[in-house]
């Protein structure tokens, strides 16, 4: 069983118009690895810990 946190609807929808609102339509799952991998970079860079691995999610999707 692997894990699927839950997202709430007003930031699924929220996303979804992100989607749509320009020309590239932009996947919502790339949208949501490029938020949490920004955060967890400000976040590890603000508590002075090393970087985290940007190939993780290609290395996660060919694992799954």
């Amino acid at each position: 069983m692997s894990y699927s946190p839950k997202i709430k609807p007003e930031l699924v929808r929220e996303l979804y118009l992100l989607k749509h609102s320009n020309e590239s339509k932009i996947p919502m799952t790339k949208l949501v690895n490029e938020a949490v991998t920004q955060y967890l970079e400000r976040k590890n860079k603000k508590d002075g810990n090393q970087e985290i691995d940007t190939n993780r999610n290609e290395a996660y999707r060919s694992y799954s």
